[in-house]
């Protein structure tokens, strides 16, 4: 699978210059940021922080809506098939910008997401995670540092013990939980 993933990568041609920071246009959350907006090649780790969030729906609409953008083509690193491209073009991430990774085993997805972190072509990489442990998330970190490349690991749980697992510390430069208020 990696031999697989390495060719598409390369297959993408060389990155460009990049801006250090990507505000997202509000003057309250910019002004607390560093740099007035997102780190551009740092790893985000996103968590659902709404209602039924093992489901993880508002969060993966924030992330597409961040990837969206940025310029050039997204690696989406996953192990379950609940991702909706018309929910993602919705969010203004066109399907076409998207290479899927799809693991077998959660326990791939971090390799595949450091992988693609080095190719600087791309313009983010996602990884639907549940377990992010300090020394795998700082890898994440140092590998998107070197490369420019957003890496932004959306945090998913099915179960109490997995959810407990999102306030471990780990390297990500920021910590974002959305949430839908209810109604």
């Amino acid at each position: 699978m990696l031999a697989e993933l390495r060719h598409q990568l390369e297959s993408l041609g060389a990155g460009s210059v990049r801006k250090l920071h990507l505000p997202f246009g509000l003057a309250e959350l910019d002004a607390d940021l560093p740099g007035h907006g997102l780190a551009r090649g740092a790893l985000h780790e996103v968590i659902e922080g709404g209602l039924a969030a093992e489901f993880a729906g508002s969060a993966t609409l924030f992330v597409a809506g961040i990837a969206a953008r940025l310029k050039g083509p997204v690696l989406w690193c996953l192990n379950r098939r609940d991702l909706f491209a018309p929910s993602l073009a919705g969010a203004g991430l066109h399907p076409d910008r998207i290479i899927y990774a799809e693991a077998f085993r959660e326990r791939d997805i971090l390799p595949s997401m450091e992988e693609g972190l080095r190719e600087k072509s791309l313009a983010a990489v996602i990884g639907e995670v549940t377990r992010l442990g300090l020394t795998s998330s700082r890898r994440l970190q140092l590998a998107a540092q070197a490369s420019g490349v957003t890496a932004l690991a959306l945090r998913r749980w099915w179960t109490v013990a997995e959810k407990e697992l999102t306030i471990l510390p780990t390297a990500a430069v920021t910590r974002v939980a959305p949430h839908i208020p209810s109604l």
